[in-house]
């Protein structure tokens, strides 16, 4: 293994100073890249903490802020570098790994029967644009209807995307904002999802003579 020590170069602009780059010099002043083989390797433990290695075995960064930070100071430091993540036992591709992290997305449609006070739901939900499972369920009130939602985002491994169709009650929101929910993930929903999920949760209610769960 070639010695070399690692610089940060920075630009200082009216009194403003900026991270610009990351390389590698010898003794003899041979600059060299950051990552000689093109390849990075990112360990990542359950907590978020990450150490970041150069094809080599050589550590170069260690760091809390999780793969975002971890990928960003690889590129930063050497762009297009080909990044390999281990967590969990598991090996991964850059692309890979985002999509095992990527969110569950719930889309969730009412239908609310004026008569009986019933409230029939229906739901999808998805990962990565597929669909994982989907199914419709019968409340009597709004409590009922928020515990069942609070059971769902508990029971996912990572903090799950809701997006609803309807309205929801005062009580329902008051519920969801106790719970750990992905508020920044974009999820892109097509022409005519939110009509299909009501007209599922209306033929189940009809179906199933508003019995509730």
């Amino acid at each position: 293994m070639t010695m070399k020590c690692v610089y940060n170069e920075t630009l200082i602009s009216l009194q403003h100073e900026t991270h610009n780059r990351q390389f590698g010099e010898t003794r003899d002043g041979d600059r060299l890249a950051i990552f000689a083989d093109n390849r990075a390797v990112v360990f990542v433990d359950l907590n978020g903490r990450y150490r970041v290695q150069t094809g080599e075995g050589e550590t170069l960064f260690i760091g809390k802020g999780g793969i975002d930070e971890a990928i960003g100071r690889i590129d930063h430091a050497q762009p297009y570098t080909d990044v390999e993540i281990h967590e969990g036992g598991r090996t991964y591709t850059r692309d890979d790994y985002y999509s095992h992290i990527a969110p569950v997305v719930y889309l969730i449609a009412q239908h609310f029967d004026d008569d009986t006070g019933r409230l029939a739901i229906a739901y999808e939900r998805r990962k990565n644009g597929r669909l994982l499972d989907d199914g419709t369920v019968i409340y009597a009130d709004d409590s009922a209807f928020a515990d069942w939602l609070a059971s769902k985002v508990k029971a996912e491994e990572r903090p799950p995307v809701m997006r609803f169709g309807d309205w929801l009650p005062v009580s329902v929101q008051r519920r969801l904002a106790e719970l750990d929910i992905n508020e920044e993930y974009p999820v892109e929903i097509k022409r005519g999802t939110w009509p299909e999920l009501r007209k599922k949760a209306q033929e189940s209610y009809l179906l199933n003579d508003g019995e509730e769960n």
